[in-house]
């Protein structure tokens, strides 16, 4: 994976050792990444796609973070991460009205209900605790 900008160190370390877990070689070889740090935000974090490759498929990211405890930002990078996943292999679309296939309409179903956030939940969380597992 690309990182682009500057990301302290425990950062960069822990969205190499994510990409491992969720991207195949070949795809983190064509993925760029930016991270942002931002103190107030309505939410711990978001992935916004910046770009796509040729075939229309998203490849460079930003993910927003709020800055937070180092914990709670490692968690979100992992959170953030399984959205990447999902955008980057078609699960989930940008506008949230398309997931894995199937039309939803993200307006009514709430936040905490929405498909593509429970997986980001509880994939990140395991992620998350992977990745302490693996530095300790």
């Amino acid at each position: 994976m690309i990182l682009i900008g500057k990301i302290p160190k425990k950062h960069s370390s822990a969205i190499q050792f994510y990409a491992e877990k969720l991207f195949t070689p070949q795809k983190r070889r064509h993925l760029k990444l930016q991270v942002q740090y931002r103190k107030k935000m309505n939410h711990q974090g978001i992935v916004i796609v910046e770009d796509y490759n040729a075939l229309g498929v998203p490849n460079h990211f930003i993910i927003e973070l709020h800055l937070d405890t180092e914990e709670e930002m490692l968690k979100t990078l992992a959170h953030e991460m399984i959205h990447m996943l999902q955008y980057a292999i078609g699960e989930l679309n940008e506008e949230m009205t398309c997931w894995r296939g199937r039309k939803v309409n993200s307006d009514v179903i709430p936040y905490d209900e929405q498909p593509w956030e429970i997986e980001a939940e509880s994939k990140g969380i395991k992620l998350y605790e992977a990745f302490i597992a693996a530095k300790a």
